[in-house]
């Protein structure tokens, strides 16, 4: 078969797959196999000798490729490879076998054929297995593509972003996802500036949903604006001194009497854990000046990686009496703060008195050092250098921390075996058990819930690898010391 599929038609599928776990039900082998000899391709790390244990190593062991690697990957043909390559591929992803959710499938098809088209290929049914469709490519007359909508730059209306993140996730069914997307009043904050990166601008994009909808968002707030937040990286990729660095989904606010004021006060500060921390989470004040508000709520995301749930206080400081009181119900249930020290920390009127509320409940203070060193009781604690590292890079840093300090690791590590019991996917489990593997001396009442969760949890006895990982952790863990 002829190569007429263009390199734009390629990278056009793979932007509209970027939000896809291509492998659907299936790992990476598992899926691969049924295309590949993978055992008779090489290997690209010096360590091994096949492509099989490559993606052992990167996929399922220590899930350090980017989900879409293997359209750069030279050994499986996605880039320069022949057309039938390619088709075969697609067709695999619509492959019962990876892929049950049948809505799914007709929307995958009706996008690829789309893109297909100008190259002269459709996607079309061409076998069943019970009773479900097996997709093959087949040749058509050349189509012309439709012309594209000229894009709106976001910092004029957020809105035809939002529509078209809400188009993406139609894609992978996020149900809960696209209601927020639309039927969210978009508001941009004032951009932040950054000189440390070569002067950059960063924006928090605010949804302000309907009251009854963001109820029933309960504890997956957290998670759906990160996944929004990950979509508008993907729409707008691409070099520019202008990002969205967090989403924070919030309710409309409801006009109340000072009498029912006053009674959501006391009902809040009487809750052994307040609402905004997400459940069975390490609970992380995250202190910082007004202006420095779009880095801590991108740092408040990252964190959540790591089964840590961060508050970030959003209003200009001189907050009323209610959010005093959300404040102080913080820092009365933390686990711990994180005090990102930057030149003006110290002239705010609340950031100091954040720390000296946390050391004087004998709470662990970690400093970040943003261009500031940290001072008064702090000066002696070396904290973490923020300056010339990523968001990501700095929240790995805090977690490393906060699960070796003596103070903070049972509450880290009692929140890392809770998201491992409660793992949803292969994938998550895996993702769980590399966190749980970075700590050390596991106390043996979560070591025998973690082989209770080996044991009963479907998501973590069937994912490649993870049981006999487990065992491995259990023996280190037991060795007497």
């Amino acid at each position: 078969m002829t190569s007429r599929i263009s390199d734009i038609t390629k990278r056009d599928i793979r932007e509209a797959l970027s939000t896809l776990n291509l492998w659907g039900r299936l790992d990476e082998i598992t899926f691969l196999e049924r295309l590949y000899d993978l055992n008779a391709l090489p290997s690209h790390d010096s360590r091994f000798n096949t492509a099989r244990e490559d993606i052992v190593k990167h996929c399922l062991a220590n899930d350090d490729w980017e989900a879409d690697w293997i359209f750069n990957d030279d050994r499986f043909g996605l880039k320069d490879g022949s057309d039938q390559v390619f088709l075969s591929f697609l067709a695999e992803l619509l492959h019962p076998v990876a892929r049950s959710d049948q809505e799914e499938v007709a929307s995958l098809v009706k996008t690829m054929n789309g893109l297909l088209a100008p190259d002269g290929y459709r996607l079309v049914v061409k076998d069943q297995i019970s009773g479900r469709p097996v997709y093959g490519a087949v040749d058509i007359e050349p189509e012309p593509l439709q012309t594209r909508p000229k894009s709106t730059n976001f910092r004029e209306d957020p809105r035809p972003l939002l529509a078209t993140v809400a188009r993406l996730a139609e894609f992978d069914g996020s149900e809960l996802e696209q209601e927020v997307l639309r039927s969210a009043e978009p508001q941009l904050e004032e951009p932040e500036y950054d000189n440390w990166d070569g002067g950059t601008y960063y924006y928090t994009l605010t949804l302000v949903v309907p009251v009854d909808l963001f109820a029933r968002l309960g504890d997956q707030v957290s998670a759906i604006e990160e996944r929004i937040s990950d979509r508008i990286k993907v729409v707008l990729r691409g070099p520019s001194h202008h990002h969205i660095s967090a989403v924070l989904i919030q309710p409309s606010l409801i006009a109340r009497t000072s009498e029912q004021l006053a009674d959501v006060i006391v009902s809040r500060s009487e809750r052994p854990v307040p609402h905004f921390w997400a459940p069975g989470q390490f609970r992380l004040f995250v202190s910082h000046v007004t202006s420095f508000k779009q880095r801590a709520t991108a740092l408040r995301q990252e964190l959540s990686k790591y089964h840590i749930s961060g508050f970030v206080a959003h209003e200009t400081i001189e907050p009323g009496q209610l959010w005093q009181r959300e404040i102080e119900a913080a820092l009365r249930s933390m686990h711990a703060l994180v005090a990102l020290i930057t030149p003006d920390f110290h002239a705010s009127n609340w950031t100091d008195q954040e720390v000296g509320w946390a050391l004087g409940v004998g709470s662990y203070v970690l400093p970040v050092r943003r261009g500031a060193d940290p001072y008064g009781f702090l000066s002696e604690v070396q904290g973490i250098q923020g300056v010339g590292k990523t968001v990501a890079q700095v929240a790995d840093e805090t977690f490393q921390t906060l699960v070796r300090i003596p103070a903070t690791k049972g509450a880290l590590l009692e929140a890392l075996v809770a998201g491992f019991e409660k793992s949803e996917s292969y994938k998550v489990a895996q993702k769980n058990l590399v966190l749980l593997e970075r700590a050390s001396s596991i106390p043996e009442s979560l070591l025998r819930r973690i082989e209770v969760a080996a044991r009963t949890n479907d998501q973590v006895k069937g994912a490649f690898g993870v049981v006999e990982r487990i065992n491995k952790l259990l023996r280190q863990s037991r060795i007497p010391t």
